[in-house]
């Protein structure tokens, strides 16, 4: 049974530190998650040039098994999405099933986001049709891994995780200054939580609480809902993703598939053959600077006024959330499932395309009343959970 990172602090001083937090105003949060414990599972190693080899060692860099190769090599920084504005430099920024984003520095634009390398799946060399995510160009290595596989789904890197460039036998932390050269190699130390807590749970509706449920059935507030998700649209690679799996996790949003990722299947985000299907969770703040269609966004925003902005921040827009996911296992799995009228937890619907009322008693009703199993739903979906695998038993 994992014990989470806050059960090592006195029961006391846990006390203790609920009442200063208290006092001054704030909202207690858990002292665990940041800063936060991690344990190195293993490395990425990337050649940049064209068939250049992709690595993984599991041993910190003694032995490598080579699992693809480079189709074509990053020359240039790329100017990054939004949400980089709250990423770390010489980092990993963003993990998903299409890609892994790398903050290099703060780019020349007056708003500060970032300049990054991007590492592509192969489906994804050339943006498909419908496609709206982020395309980094010549700031791109592109390789031949499918999208939702390997380095794009179990041996993917968490957000934060560091970034180095191998010189001969050293490891220099990602220059600031740095710009990509062919022959480079590139390497990710992917590091996950020691203790991670057994689930985040989003209250959906307005007001609702966010925490970190551990392993003895401790609540531990994180945030609030200010916008509660009430259907899912057409998010970029929910394809390649599986329901109930993480897509995307950055310093500004968790994506969630409700789509069937058809046994790896090379798919396309084609408008007239759709494959997409899944919903948003984001800070406020960032939302707010998006934009996102109303219905299809969770926003959560921090406890207090005087809590910190939850953009780039652990537990949920830093360090914690991965692509893993094991078929057979769901509970071995970053996994996310739904109450439904406040009942037990089960799957999310399977749903491809848009509906902005899918979450809602009538949308949930029409949506079993078609699957073959009427039911009754009088308030809809009154929860989402994000199961965090238990690495400790495997």
């Amino acid at each position: 049974m994992r014990a989470h990172g806050c059960q090592r602090l006195p029961l006391l001083w846990r006390l203790a530190l609920c009442l200063i937090a208290g006092m001054c105003g704030a909202a207690w949060a858990d002292p665990a998650f940041e800063p936060y414990q991690v344990t190195e599972t293993h490395r990425i190693r990337l050649e940049n040039r064209t068939g250049g080899l992709v690595e993984i060692s599991p041993d910190g860099g003694a032995n490598w098994l080579e699992i693809g190769k480079v189709t074509r090599p990053a020359r240039r920084l790329a100017e990054g999405y939004a949400a980089t504005v709250w990423s770390k430099d010489g980092a990993v920024c963003g993990t998903a099933v299409q890609g892994i984003r790398i903050r290099v520095r703060r780019s020349e634009r007056a708003d500060g986001r970032g300049a990054l390398i991007a590492v592509v799946p192969k489906e994804f060399a050339d943006p498909p049709p419908g496609f709206g995510g982020f395309s980094p160009g010549g700031g791109g290595i592109y390789t031949n891994i499918p999208a939702g596989t390997g380095i794009f789904r179990n041996l993917a890197p968490y957000v934060g995780n560091p970034v180095y460039v191998e010189y001969g036998e050293r490891l220099v932390p990602l220059p600031r200054d740095y710009e990509p050269l062919v022959n480079d190699r590139i390497i990710i130390a992917v590091r996950r939580p020691t203790n991670p807590p057994l689930a985040f749970v989003f209250e959906n509706r307005e007001g609702g609480l966010v925490y970190a449920e551990t392993t003895d059935g401790e609540r531990i507030p994180l945030a609030r809902v200010t916008r509660p998700v009430r259907g899912v649209g057409r998010f970029d690679a929910t394809g390649f993703t599986g329901v109930g799996c993480i897509n995307t996790n950055h310093s500004g949003v968790i994506t969630i598939s409700t789509a069937p990722d058809r046994d790896g299947t090379a798919l396309f985000d084609d408008p007239f053959g759709e494959s997409r299907g899944g919903f948003m969770i984001q800070p406020h703040r960032h939302a707010e600077n998006e934009g996102w269609p109303i219905d299809q966004v969770m926003v959560i925003a921090p406890l207090s006024q005087s809590h910190p902005p939850l953009e780039g921040r652990a537990p949920l827009f830093l360090g914690f959330l991965g692509l893993h996911f094991q078929s057979r296992d769901p509970a071995s799995s970053y996994y996310c499932s739904m109450s439904v009228d406040r009942g037990d937890w089960e799957a999310l619907p399977e749903y491809i395309g848009r509906s902005a009322s899918l979450f809602t008693a009538d949308g949930l009703a029409r949506y079993f009343a078609q699957s073959g199993e009427p039911r009754t739903v009088r308030e809809g979906v009154t929860a989402i959970r994000i199961g965090l695998p238990d690495f400790a038993s495997e």
